[in-house]
């Protein structure tokens, strides 16, 4: 009898499993982390809605492998540890495809090239490049491939937990200069008086969508989307919303 009761269990359970809404691995909402403090790329509009070149990239990146984009906002510095510790499935907020990174997580193809440059004051005629900031304080991001630079070149270096902190200190003279990504730079610069670039461009830099290692299948997806949304057109179309002719 307990044997035929068994039996009889079996396919019930099986039956149960099967309608259980469990979601397949690889299946369902993406879990994209990053920094929305860096405006153009990302950043939030009223209290929750995420907008801005990555963001909109990475909706359509969702839309051509079938999975729609939960964005999660996460300080810079906590992206990588993020994707390390499964808190997100992916992160992109500006983030350079450095040997050092590429140790820890998995970079998609470059989907953006960027590279760093300096911004002072408006008045200020002292800095005229990167070969001015030697013993000076100078601001960056946390964790950001500009705080490298910005070391490298012998600077007084203080790092913000946002770009926008920097500029704030930069405005009140509590720090002489900012090494940041030039594309972000320019766009504040543009955008909030008293502030100017100077110098060329001093490093050649490509941002990456990052993911734990591991995860070939999915960055082969984000790849092949990448290079879909290219050829469709549509990444021209959302870096001169955001970037080349942004509102």
């Amino acid at each position: 009898m307990r044997l035929l009761l068994a039996l009889l269990l079996v396919p019930a359970a099986l039956l149960l499993a099967g309608c259980s809404g469990a979601t397949p691995p690889g299946s369902g909402p993406l879990k994209v982390g990053t920094d929305a403090s860096y405006r153009p790329f990302e950043f939030l509009e009223g209290a929750d809605k995420f907008a801005g070149f990555d963001i909109e990239l990475m909706q359509a990146v969702g839309r051509e492998i079938g999975r729609p984009v939960e964005f999660r906002n996460s300080p810079f510095d906590g992206l990588i540890p993020g994707l390390k510790a499964g808190h997100f499935d992916v992160a992109i907020s500006c983030l350079t495809i450095t040997p050092k990174r590429a140790e820890e997580v998995a970079f998609s193809d470059p989907y953006y090239e960027a590279g760093q440059i300096v911004a002072v004051r408006h008045d200020e005629a002292g800095i005229r490049g990167r070969e001015d900031l030697r013993g000076r304080p100078v601001g960056a991001q946390e964790g950001t491939t500009g705080l490298d630079e910005a070391k490298a070149l012998g600077a007084t270096v203080r790092a913000y937990g946002t770009i926008d902190l920097a500029f704030q200190d930069l405005a009140n003279g509590q720090i002489d200069a900012i090494v940041n990504d030039e594309p972000v730079s320019r766009w504040l610069v543009a955008r909030k008086p008293g502030f100017k670039l100077v110098g060329e461009l001093f490093t050649r830099e490509q941002y990456g969508i990052a993911t734990a290692k591991g995860n070939g299948e999915l960055i082969g997806k984000i790849n092949e989307a990448l290079k879909k949304i290219r050829a469709s057109g549509e990444w021209e179309r959302i870096r001169e919303k955001w970037i080349t002719k942004p509102q």
